[in-house]
């Protein structure tokens, strides 16, 4: 196993079947998985690391022969430093006849770096502000600043919604008919544009 990942700890599993299942080997080829996919994204040298791998339904009743989450685990790790740490919280699939990780819904492998957590907080204040801008009506060219593609707009006296077509962000409140202030919503916006 990789230094950096002797750090992690594996388990504990209630399950009889992830106490078999999680063997010396399997660790190896998570090892080789986070060589391969995590090492790279790290920007800084580290001083230290932490991490745990446990499995997503630990139970026995949940690893029957044809079950379609015995072999999903949660993964988190930090990379520590003075400076900012790196981190990942994922979950992951591991399959049996391939013996290969892949992330659960096809969500990127993404490390939370320090410059990584700058760039989302402006872009975050970028696409506010390019919201704010539409809801006052100012002129301004309603496309997306992250991808570029023009974004679907719906100024009603109910509802105020900025959706990317691209799903960068989505920016959706409901107003109040008669003073249109904005009563509740929410704002999405995806971690991952610029993932590698």
């Amino acid at each position: 196993m990789h230094p950096a990942f002797t750090t992690i700890q594996f388990g504990p599993f209630a399950s009889s079947y992830h106490r078999e299942a999680v063997t010396d080997a399997l660790k190896g080829t998570f090892s080789a998985f986070l060589e391969a996919k995590l090492l790279p994204q790290v920007e800084q040298p580290y001083e230290s690391t932490s991490g745990r791998f446990v499995a997503a339904y630990d139970d026995q009743k949940y690893c029957g022969p044809r079950s379609a989450v015995r072999d999903i685990y949660r993964f988190e790790f930090v990379f520590h430093r003075a400076s900012g740490d790196d981190t990942i919280k994922v979950e992951l699939v591991f399959d049996p006849g391939t013996q290969k990780f892949a992330t659960r819904h096809r969500r990127r492998f993404y490390l939370w770096t320090a410059s990584r957590r700058q760039r989302y907080q402006q872009e975050r204040q970028q696409i506010q502000e390019l919201c704010r801008r539409i809801a006052d009506h100012e002129q301004v060219a309603a496309v997306c600043p992250l991808c570029s593609a023009r974004l679907r707009v719906i100024d009603s006296p109910g509802l105020f919604d900025v959706s990317c077509p691209e799903r960068c962000f989505n920016y959706n409140y409901h107003r109040d008919p008669t003073t249109g202030a904005f009563l509740h919503g929410h704002f999405f916006q995806r971690e991952t544009v610029h993932a590698t």
